[in-house]
């Protein structure tokens, strides 16, 4: 959704702007200077901020214990007041967030853009989550750092996303079944037969793409599925994990080797992906590059 209204002269032109879900690493955020919403986690009565008052290891910590987490959207009045912030300096804003098939996200968003009816703002739905999400935060903050207008932004951030492949395999469906995600017999046969599922975003959701019969051949298959996706053509990595650093580090190590990487980063999830899949997930996002 889009507000044009091009801000007063003499100002910088575009902010980017998206949560806590695309588990964006600090130093990429303040490199290109996006601002990060943060999605909140309950575990109980306690309700935390994603990376404020709720770091990934108090977090996984929690995780093992016997509350099954829920995380919510950040509000309307949440956004508004990063939104207020950000049009002191910038005559542009450009939100892009959570895939809105599994997050209200978006919709607080926009209801925030509603309280800026002269300001020119606009959502984008990413129908991605973790680093496919943060990679196009990324595209659209790198066009911005060069005072491109908003409309430039926005064509990076669509063309980035035809770009890009997020896969992950779970070690278990324990947690998918925790939360409903799927049911206590199909986790309970996928644990009998040694089935791990690989994940990908597909129409704005995860999905089942493949399975294998253990989680190293799950973590193999998914290098094949993104080599044969990309091929030789150059690639930015991040290397997905949920509290499995030691893990993600040979993993990422082993992807350089066969992919050309012209950067790639270790990224443990945030809690919005992290409470389905619990601990152990390992798979990869990938943005080539033009």
């Amino acid at each position: 959704m889009t507000k044009a209204n091009p801000g007063g002269s003499g100002m910088s032109v575009v902010k980017v702007i998206t949560d806590s879900s695309a588990g964006l690493p600090q130093e990429l955020a303040r490199k290109f200077n996006i601002s990060v919403v943060p999605i909140s986690i309950q575990f109980g009565s306690e309700t935390f901020r994603d990376g404020v008052d709720l770091d990934t290891r108090t977090f996984y910590a929690k995780l093992r214990g016997d509350v099954l987490p829920k995380t919510s959207q950040p509000s309307p009045g949440e956004f508004a007041r990063v939104y207020k912030e950000a049009l002191r300096e910038f005559s542009s804003i450009v939100s892009v967030h959570v895939t809105a098939k599994a997050s209200g996200t978006v919709q607080s968003a926009r209801l925030a853009s509603d309280m800026f009816p002269e300001a020119d703002i606009t959502v984008v739905d990413s129908g991605l989550t973790s680093m496919g999400l943060g990679f196009l935060a990324l595209a659209g903050a790198r066009v911005a750092k060069l005072g491109r207008k908003r409309s430039e932004v926005l064509r990076a951030i669509e063309e980035a996303r035809e770009r890009i492949a997020v896969y992950v395999a779970l070690p278990s469906l324990e947690f998918l079944r925790k939360s409903g995600k799927v049911g206590a017999g199909q986790a309970l046969l996928a644990s009998l037969l040694s089935i791990n599922p690989i994940l990908t975003m597909k129409d704005g959701l995860l999905q089942v793409a493949e399975r294998a019969r253990t989680f190293p051949r799950a973590l193999g298959r998914i290098l094949e599925l993104v080599e044969g996706r990309v091929g030789r053509r150059p690639v930015r990595l991040a290397v997905l994990h949920a509290d499995a650093l030691t893990q993600a580090k040979e993993y990422c190590a082993r992807v350089v080797r066969a992919l050309n990487c012209v950067e790639a980063h270790v990224v443990e999830i945030g809690p919005a992906l992290a409470v389905h899949a619990g601990a152990g997930l390992l798979g990869m996002a990938v943005e080539v590059v033009e």
